[in-house]
């Protein structure tokens, strides 16, 4: 019943904020160094000290938040669903050696297994009656099922070692962590700003349009981005170490990206009435307005969202947090003004926050500082870029539809001919695989 996930779900708000210092620095420590077995082991007993010590913090919280929306109740879940952070830190690791080892396969595998045993579990549980239990056991459980898979093929010793121990190797990856505790920490608030914004000063309503406009972000980034940021990290990684070009090579990976995008993002511009009404009907005529605007953002998100890990591999997490501190206020600021104006306006201003500010910061203290990237190999992509993302928000802010249609069918063109090698290479390779 919807008022079943509702009490999950303030649950769920507190739990993942908490969420984002687990796993912090560890994960990348593994497929950054280059030590191994008694780097890892001792790695892994860190990861089960950080999950025993948030497991603690979010049931000290369990009161307060049962205080804070009047209802008792919340207590013992919130007490049963701080126990998945000790599960999880058993996995941390283990997955961290197969994506160092690009063994994507059978973390894949591993990951589907699970899942299914999960959804079986939950829909078990909701037939026996077990109202929002059916919804907060199988998140415990589902780690705990995903380590028994681990332990058969990653072999990591269930040995939790003492304090000392702990605080050396705390030692080693200190700078890490804080750089993407403090760098998680500013995202999380700054990604949750508009929403706060409409939260405060519209309807309900206002923020359920919103929330499902914004919607398509997050499904690209879940399916397209994130799963190429992955992949990334491991890959640039080896490449490096081979003495290859790593820096072509994440070039090439950000056409693709642009390049898989483009179906979605022109579907927003183009059609956001029809994509309205045929999701979800008539009632949610409102949302069509946004969604152009959201379409610029997703492309400008989708790109500069896998900058994260290669921050990480080149050793800049400090100037990662800078530049996302930065921009984070810079953003902020932008919605707070917009927010004052109409929610449409949060949505135009952050886009153009994403053209002048989020990509204008991420170039020069990223690729050109940073990466070491040369001015003409950040321009021959980033300038048709911001200039195809202009031209777009210009399309939308007169309503010119001819534009859009000549601005996408030029970038579209202009992405082809630059992957052209690429495309050419990685057919190949899937045709060796079939006919083999």
């Amino acid at each position: 019943m919807p008022e079943e996930y509702g009490f999950v779900a303030i649950i769920y708000i507190f739990s993942g904020f908490i969420q984002l210092f687990s796993n912090v620095g560890i994960g990348q420590s593994v497929i950054r160094s280059d030590y191994k077995y008694t780097f890892h082991k001792h790695l892994y007993s860190l990861s089960v000290w950080m999950g025993i010590a948030l497991a603690l913090i979010m049931i000290i919280l369990s009161w307060p938040i049962s205080i804070f929306f009047d209802n008792p109740a919340l207590v013992l879940p919130t007490i049963v669903i701080a126990t998945k952070f000790i599960f999880e830190s058993f996995t941390y690791i283990p997955i961290a050696i197969l994506v160092k080892e690009l063994n994507f396969s059978l973390y894949g595998r591993i990951k589907l297994w699970a899942a299914g045993l999960q959804i079986i579990l939950t829909i078990s549980l909701a037939y026996l009656g077990l109202s929002y239990w059916a919804l907060i056991i199988p998140l415990i459980i589902s780690p705990a099922i995903k380590f028994a898979f681990l332990r058969k093929w990653v072999k990591i010793p269930l040995r939790v070692y003492g304090w000392a121990a702990t605080k050396r190797i705390l030692k080693r990856v200190r700078g890490l962590m804080g750089a993407l505790s403090l760098n998680n920490f500013i995202k999380y608030w700054s990604g949750t700003a508009d929403k706060v914004v409409i939260g405060k000063l519209y309807t309900q309503a206002d923020l359920g349009i919103y929330n499902r406009a914004f919607r398509f972000v997050n499904m690209t980034n879940n399916l397209i981005t994130r799963i190429f940021g992955t992949v990334l990290f491991p890959s640039l990684k080896k490449l490096m170490e081979e003495g290859g070009d790593s820096n072509k090579e994440f070039m090439d990976i950000i056409r693709v990206l642009a390049l898989l995008n483009l179906p979605v993002i022109f579907i927003l511009m183009v059609f956001p009435e029809k994509l309205v009404l045929l999701l979800w009907g008539n009632d949610w005529k409102a949302v069509a307005e946004l969604l152009p605007y959201v379409g610029v953002i997703l492309f400008f998100r989708a790109l500069t969202t896998p900058l994260g890990p290669v921050y990480i591999l080149y050793g800049k997490e400090k100037t990662m947090f800078l530049v996302n501190f930065a921009n984070s206020i810079l953003i902020v600021a932008l919605v707070i003004i917009g927010g004052l104006i109409s929610m449409l306006h949060i949505l135009k201003f952050l886009a153009l926050g994403f053209i002048f500010l989020t990509v204008p910061l991420n170039l020069y203290f990223g690729f050109y500082r940073s990466f070491g990237y040369k001015a003409f190999e950040v321009l021959r992509f980033w300038l048709p870029a911001v200039t195809f993302g202009i031209l777009l928000f210009w399309s939308v802010y007169f309503a010119v539809t001819t534009l859009k249609l000549i601005t996408f069918l030029g970038f579209l063109l202009l992405m082809l001919f630059e992957l052209k090698q690429p495309l050419k290479e990685s057919a190949n390779v899937l045709l060796r695989k079939f006919f083999k």
